[in-house]
């Protein structure tokens, strides 16, 4: 964590910004995003979509689904916590979820923390997958279709066809449909910016899952759009100089914090005892 916590501190430094990190475990409270149009609740008949039961292949690891009673699933219970807390204080509904570079874990916490959302909260949560040049999340949950946001666009159908709900949560997923060699082209359009209003007035949380910060600059677009934005940053792995120069490319990051993900804790073991019971065992000293 302190790689990742100092290379964040310098960054903001260099960049002469005003705002302070607090410390690796919390939150930077930002300003909070443009005022969301309002609507009503009938123009999207969101309860009578089609609906599907998620399958996560093992190696998604969504554990807030599957092991809900596993350390993994608890930090992310943690994560929601903070969020609702942060809430309290400024807008904070529409979060941008990224990294650095790619493969450093950011659909895995999307995903968890949608799933945690829809599970522990009554609000409606919707997954939005923001990365249309390499979609992943159809194939992570098994989804009935591989159908989405650059489908939608090429078509005049209502978006309702392209969102899915999955059984027995207020989680709804729009994925990024068929790969996009230019996602900013459909992105910035009239029409999604209108839909992108209308889905951030009707959902308590929308999720994105964007593309990492490098090498691709679509994720400004999303950090433009959205109240708040996650870096996800893989420890033993996200270097100083590669989050500093992602975080660079970003016009205003409005950074919330850093989730660290493969995180090597010590306290796993016992949290396995506290819950499962076990032998016991003495902590070793500080």
């Amino acid at each position: 964590m302190s790689r990742v916590y100092e290379a964040l501190r310098q960054s903001e430094v260099e960049a002469g910004s005003s705002a302070a990190l607090l410390n690796p475990d919390s939150f930077l409270v930002m300003p909070a995003g443009a005022p969301i149009r309002e609507i009503e609740a009938a123009d999207f008949a969101w309860d009578e979509i089609a609906s599907f039961q998620p399958v996560p292949r093992p190696e998604s690891r969504l554990v807030a689904l599957t092991e809900d009673r596993s350390l993994g699933a608890e930090k992310f219970r943690l994560l929601r916590a903070r969020l609702r807390n942060l809430r309290e204080r400024q807008q904070v509904r529409r979060i941008v979820i990224t990294s650095a570079v790619p493969d450093e874990g950011k659909t895995l916490v999307s995903m968890n923390l949608a799933v945690s959302l829809a599970k522990h909260t009554a609000d409606k949560v919707l997954l939005l997958e923001g990365d249309l040049r390499k979609p992943t999340i159809a194939e992570h949950l098994r989804m009935p279709a591989s159908q989405g946001i650059t489908n939608w666009f090429g078509s005049n159908e209502s978006i309702r066809r392209y969102v899915f709900r999955c059984d027995d949560l207020k989680l709804w997923v729009l994925p990024a449909g068929v790969p996009h060699d230019n996602p900013l082209s459909i992105l910035q359009s009239p029409r999604f910016l209108e839909l992108y209003q209308q889905l951030s007035a009707y959902f308590e949380w929308v999720l994105i899952d964007a593309p990492p910060l490098l090498p691709m600059a679509d994720v400004n677009f999303w950090s433009r759009q959205a109240d708040g934005l996650l870096l996800v940053a893989r420890e033993g792995r996200t270097p100083k100089a590669v989050l500093t120069k992602g975080l660079e490319v970003l016009d205003n990051p409005k950074l919330l914090g850093v989730v660290l993900n493969d995180a090597h804790a010590v306290e796993s073991s016992y949290y396995h005892h506290y819950y499962y019971g076990g032998s016991k065992t003495t902590p070793p000293d500080k």
